[in-house]
Order: C-alpha cells, then sequence, then structure tokens
C-alpha cells in the first residue's frame, strides 16, 4: 500500500537533488526531464541510459547525478512532474472530494493519454512490472492515489462507507484498476472510442459495492445513465466533452468511409 510517507520520500529524502532556482538551472532541468519523457516514449524505460539523456539535453551525465542522484529517480520525477502539470491545469466544473470532480480528472486524463499512447504503453507496462523500482511505481502510483483520495474520505466522514471498507485499502484497488483499464487500452485491447466510458462505468461499477446511501444511489443513478446515454452522461467539462464528442464523430467518418472503400 502507498502512504503519504512513500510521496514525501520520493520528494524530499536524504540526498536531495539540487534546488537551485536560476534561470538557466530551471530549463537545464526541463530539457532533462523532457528528454527523458521522449526516451520513454520511443524506446521503453529498459534502454534509458544517463548517457543518451546527457546527450539529448546537452549536459554532462556529472550534472544528471548531481541533479537526481539515481537513473531510477531521474525517471521517476518526469513521471510524476508531467502528470502533477497536467492535472494542476485542468479546469473543473465540480469541486473536490466529489464524484464528479474525480471522475472530470479520470476523463481529462484519458483524453490527454491517446494523444502520447506509446508513453503509456512504456509506462503503464513498467507499473505493473515485477522488478519495477519502488520510486518509479510510486511516481506512478502516488498521484491517483491523491485524487482518488480525496472523495473516498469525504465519503467516509459522511458515513457513505460500508462498515467493513477500509478507506486505505479501497483507494489502493481503485488505482490498480483505473491502471490495469488504461493499460489494456494502450495494449490495443479496447478500442479508443469505447475506453472512456467503459472505464468510467466498469470503475464505478467496481466502488458499488462499498457505498451505502446518498453515494450509492448516487452512483447507481450515473451508471444506468451510462448506459442508456454513453458519453452524453459523464461528468466532463465542455472542453473536455467537445473533444471527446469531436473524436467519436471521426472515428464514425472512418469507418463509414473505410466501409466504403471496402
Amino acid at each position: 500500500m502507498t502512504t503519504d510517507k512513500d510521496m514525501a520520500d520520493l520528494k524530499e529524502n536524504g540526498d536531495r537533488p539540487q534546488t537551485y532556482s536560476s534561470p538557466a538551472i530551471i530549463e537545464r532541468r526541463r530539457r532533462i526531464l523532457e528528454e527523458t519523457r521522449k526516451v520513454i516514449a520511443e524506446q521503453g524505460i529498459a534502454a534509458l541510459s544517463m548517457n543518451e539523456i546527457g546527450q539529448r539535453a546537452g549536459v554532462a551525465k556529472r550534472t544528471l547525478y548531481n541533479a537526481f542522484q539515481t537513473r531510477e529517480r531521474m525517471i521517476a520525477t518526469a513521471i510524476q512532474e508531467y502528470f502533477d502539470e497536467y492535472v494542476s491545469r485542468i479546469v473543473y466544473s465540480s469541486p473536490p472530494g466529489t464524484m464528479q470532480h474525480n471522475l472530470e480528472r479520470m476523463i481529462s486524463v484519458v483524453q490527454r493519454n491517446r494523444k502520447i499512447r506509446n508513453y503509456i504503453k512504456a509506462i503503464m507496462a513498467l507499473y505493473f512490472s515485477s522488478d519495477v523500482d519502488r520510486d518509479i511505481w510510486t511516481a506512478m502510483h502516488s498521484p491517483a492515489i491523491h485524487h482518488n483520495k480525496q472523495w473516498i474520505e469525504a465519503l467516509d466522514a459522511t458515513k457513505q462507507l460500508q462498515p467493513w471498507v477500509q478507506v486505505d485499502k479501497l483507494v489502493d484497488d481503485l488505482v490498480r484498476f483505473e491502471y490495469a483499464t488504461i493499460n489494456d487500452w494502450a495494449q490495443g485491447r479496447i478500442p479508443d472510442d469505447e475506453v472512456i466510458v467503459r472505464l468510467v462505468s466498469s470503475y464505478l461499477s467496481c466502488l458499488l459495492g462499498s457505498l451505502k446511501g446518498a453515494a450509492r444511489k448516487e452512483v447507481e443513478a450515473l451508471i444506468k445513465d451510462i448506459a442508456e446515454r454513453g458519453m452524453d452522461a459523464l461528468p466532463m467539462s465542455p472542453k473536455t466533452k467537445t473533444k471527446a464528442a469531436l473524436i467519436c464523430t471521426m472515428m464514425q467518418i472512418f469507418l463509414h468511409h473505410g466501409a466504403r472503400l471496402v
């Protein structure tokens, strides 16, 4: 189970990375992390070397070790900061600690993932690997823990969880389920035009047995609405919903013309 201490250990450890804040050092750090993410997308993590990152970012290998201490910590930082930066830019229509807020986050992230499929495929393969480095695994697991936990803790505080539910274990399980679905999409086992509805409806169905009271009724109602109306039932910001509708329209046009060509 991932704890808040895991996250703190990743961000602030005994061998703390350099934190100088001059524009030149900030820009150099940005280049290093950007090239790290590019190599992950292009070659996967197994092939990533400090020598190649140094060459691509235009810095000495010693600089990489001074800044991040290890290859694994550099990878973990690149993954975590990319996720945190994206999520911080999401415009929510619902307050934190609500079902709608958490689903808006999930849906927006999946929309982003469609643009960086190779990168997502690489990091999901690593997440489910039996020998993944702890820092890297924590960098992927902890951000989703935080956002799921806001809602689950709010439900616990209002006594809308079943008495047998343990908050931390439930949140851990929800994140694993979310990532397993994303991994199946990245591997091509779930089509692009189905992944959002599939993820949300399955996620809520998985959670349903842990809920009671008004929260259970709310989730049941949304699951039924999704079954009837699909994407139109989902709690998305107007910008995200427009993008989703555009993707579905493009897929329909492609399939229609493809069928005519055949």
